[in-house]
């Protein structure tokens, strides 16, 4: 399963159940990771998606998507036993949270492949992370 995730400088992925941070250049940084493929996610995540073409909305999205496709996560346990590649947007912000994204990925045996810095629509940079277990 790959899957992407967005968090604040410290990690952070929600605060008070809502998202740390909406990025429109994000989003499109990720329908492009997604390529031919299709991104899953449930409702409370695909409001935010202005392209809905590669968009596949469920509730049970984890459990539905295919090895090719990218499982974005926001306000779901994270199933990592099961998760072969992961693409984390990281904004160079601290904002309040209360839900983090705190796992060791090399621990995990996750191996860092590729990295890019790119500006996003509300931050001067976003970092694109991309690991592989």
């Amino acid at each position: 399963m790959k899957i992407a995730i967005c968090i604040e400088k410290s990690g952070g992925m929600l605060f008070n159940n809502r998202r740390v941070s909406k990025e429109r250049v994000a989003h499109q940084k990720l329908l492009e990771c997604v390529g031919e493929g299709k991104l899953y996610l449930n409702e409370y995540s695909a409001k935010q998606f202005e392209n809905t073409d590669h968009l596949q909305v469920s509730e049970d999205f984890l459990s539905v998507a295919s090895d090719d496709d990218i499982c974005f996560i926001e306000n779901v346990e994270i199933p990592m036993d099961k998760v072969t590649q992961i693409y984390l947007f990281q904004w160079n912000r601290d904002y309040p949270a209360d839900v983090y994204f705190d796992y060791n990925l090399k621990d995990l045996g996750f191996k860092k492949i590729r990295s890019e810095d790119f500006a996003g629509s509300s931050h001067k940079k976003i970092t694109l992370e991309v690991y592989q277990r």
